[in-house]
């Protein structure tokens, strides 16, 4: 069966009755997003009236999946049909989901939630192979913590004893996945069905394309990316549940006081869910929630990407480059980071300008628009590189000549290039808008800036964070 995409689940209700439902059905992707989804199927699957007898629980982090086959296998005493329901299930782990459980473990343990970090923390463990006793190696620390050089973090001792202290254990290492989907292609008792939840899931796993094929997939997945299409998916999703909670109480809520929650919260369904609640309360009798109501309740919780930060610089907007800057810094992110990343910038905002100084006007204009830009404009950009490309080359081939009778590597591409992807004019085109408002002595200057502040970083005690500051404060006056 094709995977349907949590928008789309409504639809898929409405058309599919409980007795045609799939024997197995997976909900995978954004917590709040699945728990909507889960609770709309497992309505439609049995009554709330009967859920209690018709409906059994399982725990993927501490029941034994054994349990979980033997529960599909055994017919319910008082009710027609069963849904055997495994929630966090870790069936669909692969390395590839190390990172978004270090996200999950840290964003939990941080808030003091000790018990909600648990899970992810537990899992991350079996993921990788290890014990608590390997976390007193920085080796270990760092295949679970992202934490400078290695060093434990504040909340890892405590996360450990609360692990222990509450006899939590690692799950085993089976291959439970392979034994589901045996499970699978042998059949399951009339009128049995079963229900999975997870966060994380590989497509690639063989169990995945089995359910995929013959089951359900709810994909409640969102992009957690930068890109402007990933913001977009992230912003609608926001808006949708912004929506449900103001319907269902009866509300609205002003344009400047949704795009300050928005700015505030960030892309964290949880944390949304629980403002609007708080401003609902807030706003008692009144139907319109305003900014003012954001200001008086609401602290901001938003963790802002790094891209946030270079953005500002571009833009050479003084007061939001500082603002991002304190912001990352209080995060924990290292100085050094930040300065990396800037550097990054001016050197990407120092090739634009160049560009637009040697083209002197015959491709690029200072008013032109994305729509006049697609075209002869950005196909400059591209011979540009290109030309770039094989000038580098040959210097290459002057400087590491190839051994006789031997062909020449050619060397790595270089990073001093506008038009990295062909298929993506649009984040060029805003390159070389924002370069417009530098001049070449001003990026310069601040290339040759950077680099005294990275020595100095490195090599006196001057706090980095009043030369970050300065750095903004000549750049972007």
């Amino acid at each position: 069966m094709p995977t349907v995409a949590y928008p789309a689940l409504t639809d898929y209700l409405e058309r599919t009755p409980a007795s045609d439902w799939p024997v197995v059905t997976l909900v995978c992707g954004e917590e709040m997003l699945c728990k909507k989804a889960y609770d709309a199927v497992l309505g439609r699957l049995v009554p709330e009236s009967e859920q209690a007898l018709g409906v059994e629980l399982f725990d993927g982090g501490t029941d034994p999946f054994a349990n979980v086959l033997d529960s599909l296998n055994t017919y319910a005493l008082l009710a027609a049909s069963k849904v055997v329901v495994l929630q966090d299930a870790r069936l669909f782990y692969s390395d590839k989901a190390r990172q978004g459980l270090r996200e999950k473990t840290a964003q939990a343990a941080k808030a003091g939630d000790l018990k909600k970090a648990a899970r992810p923390f537990l899992n991350l463990l079996a993921l990788c192979g290890l014990t608590f006793d390997d976390l007193k190696t920085q080796t270990a620390r760092r295949k679970v913590v992202d934490a400078p050089d290695g060093e434990p973090v504040a909340w890892l001792d405590a996360l450990v004893d609360h692990c222990r202290e509450n006899g939590l254990s690692i799950p085993e290492r089976e291959d439970d996945a392979e034994r589901l989907r045996t499970a699978m292609q042998k059949g399951f008792p009339e009128g049995h069905r079963l229900v999975i939840t997870t966060d994380f899931v590989d497509r690639r796993k063989a169990l995945f394309k089995a359910i995929d094929e013959t089951g359900l997939v709810v994909d409640c997945t969102v992009p957690k990316g930068e890109t402007r299409a990933d913001r977009m998916a992230q912003d609608q999703v926001m808006q949708a549940a912004m929506a449900d909670a103001l319907n269902e109480a009866g509300k609205r809520l002003a344009a400047d006081a949704r795009k300050r929650l928005m700015q505030w919260t960030g892309f964290d369904l949880r944390t949304l869910a629980g403002n609007l609640e708080k401003l609902i309360t807030f706003a008692g009798d009144r139907q319109t929630i305003t900014e003012a109501d954001v200001t008086a309740v609401l602290k901001r919780t938003r963790k802002d990407p790094i891209f946030e930060f270079t953005s500002a610089i571009a833009d050479r907007d003084l007061s939001a480059s500082l603002f991002f800057m304190q912001s990352l810094l209080a995060e924990g992110m290292h100085p050094l980071q930040l300065l990396a990343a800037a550097a990054n910038q001016i050197r990407r905002l120092l090739v634009a300008r160049d560009f637009i100084a040697r083209d002197q006007g015959r491709n690029w204009r200072s008013q032109m628009n994305f729509a006049q830009f697609k075209g002869a404009a950005f196909k400059a950009v591209q011979d540009d590189d290109a030309a770039y490309a094989a000038l580098t080359e040959s210097w290459d081939a002057l400087i590491h000549p190839p051994d006789a009778g031997k062909k020449r590597k050619h060397p790595a591409a270089s990073d001093l290039v506008l038009a990295k992807n062909p298929k993506s004019p649009f984040p060029v085109f805003q390159t070389l808008s924002k370069a417009e408002r530098f001049s070449l002595a001003d990026l310069q200057r601040a290339m040759i800036d950077l680099s005294d502040i990275d020595r100095r970083m490195k090599s006196t005690g001057q706090n980095p964070r009043l030369l970050l500051e300065s750095f903004l404060l000549r750049l972007c006056r």
